[in-house]
Order: C-alpha cells, then sequence, then structure tokens
C-alpha cells in the first residue's frame, strides 16, 4: 500500500517543474540527479546570480531548491524576485542558515546531502505552505480593500458600519460575485465621481 501512495505521490509531482539554484557546482549536480531520479523536471538549474534568479519566474517553475552551504554565501534578494515556494537545501544546521532560510522566505528545509525520498513530501510540504500563505495576503489585501469601501459607503450613505458591510454583502449575493469585487466597484466608483467633481 505505502509503496502505491508512494507512486502516486510522484507522479502528482512527476509534472512539477522546479530550479535549482546552487552556489557549489558539485553540489548543483547533485541536487539535479536526485531530483531527476523521482521524476521531476528541472527546468532552470544554476549558480545563485541574480540573471539565474530571473530565469525562475520567466519559466513559470513551480518551485526553487536553493542550495548553500554558507548562511553569508549568498546577498542575492530571492523573494519577491521569486514567485514559488522555496526549499533551503544546505549541510548547516546552524543558527546563521536558518536565520537566512527566513530571510529569504524559505517554506522547507532540506538537509545535504538530499536523499531522493526527502524530495517529493518536503515539495509537497513546501507548495502546500506557500499556497496558505498567498491566500492569507490574498485575504488581508481584500480585507483593507472591503474595509475602505465601507468607510465609502458610510460617508456617502451616512450609515453605519455594520450597515455598510450588510450593504456590501447584499449586493454581494445579488449579483453572484465576491464582496471583494464589490468593494472594488464601490471604490472605483468613488474615485470617478471624486474625479468628475474636482
Amino acid at each position: 500500500m505505502l509503496q502505491s501512495h508512494d507512486k502516486a505521490s510522484q507522479a502528482r509531482f512527476g509534472q512539477f517543474r522546479i530550479a535549482v539554484l546552487e552556489t557549489q557546482p558539485a553540489s548543483l549536480e547533485q541536487l539535479v540527479s536526485t531530483v531527476a531520479e523521482v521524476g521531476i523536471e528541472v527546468c532552470v538549474k544554476g549558480p545563485l546570480r541574480p540573471n539565474v534568479v530571473a530565469l525562475v519566474s520567466q519559466m513559470g517553475c513551480d518551485a526553487a531548491l536553493v542550495g548553500i552551504d554558507a548562511a553569508d554565501a549568498t546577498d542575492i534578494r530571492l523573494t519577491p524576485d521569486i514567485d514559488c515556494p522555496l526549499v533551503l537545501c544546505s549541510g548547516d544546521t546552524g543558527p546563521e542558515t536558518v536565520i537566512a532560510a527566513q530571510k529569504f522566505g524559505a517554506m522547507a528545509f532540506l538537509l545535504k546531502p538530499v536523499r531522493r525520498e526527502q524530495v517529493v513530501p518536503t515539495l509537497a510540504i513546501a507548495a502546500s505552505l506557500f499556497r496558505e500563505a498567498q491566500l492569507l495576503r490574498r485575504a488581508l489585501a481584500e480585507r483593507k480593500i472591503i474595509e475602505r469601501a465601507k468607510g465609502k459607503l458610510m460617508e456617502r450613505q451616512r450609515t453605519t458600519e455594520d450597515a455598510a458591510f450588510h450593504w456590501l454583502r447584499r449586493r454581494a449575493m445579488d449579483t453572484r460575485t465576491r464582496i471583494a469585487d464589490v468593494a472594488r466597484e464601490v471604490l472605483a466608483t468613488a474615485d470617478e465621481q471624486q474625479a468628475q467633481a474636482g
């Protein structure tokens, strides 16, 4: 049973396209080889340099394995330039490496030498955490838009916060759209009216 589950996971992640970025050439080849063993496509591989980092987004990679052997080995900014889950690969588990991983937004950590059986579960967890973080950022951004729209409605209709939210919710239900989209419409209308008045 475990083998069939493992094969199903590998088939699902075999469609994954990842980048392998590494500071050491020998480690780069080892990481690429390990990933290839589990059937995951490496769409970008190379040293940890700005031009290679730019390729990760251009190629639409689903994740990136970032190999760093020393915490201070790179000053390259990875986020938000790379909009996919990052997995740090290092032989160093010291606090400096952990801090470096946090600074560039790593979603997981693989200890070198990376074993093939670690790759798929680690990528699965990193992808899941990344999606969750994206949803949280989106929800927070939408919450801010809704709050601004409530303020405009309260000002325009001289109503309470609860009544403004009720109006937004009712409008969303009536038009079968998301409340954040209704809030954007309210703000766009308010901006147009302000531009015409000004």
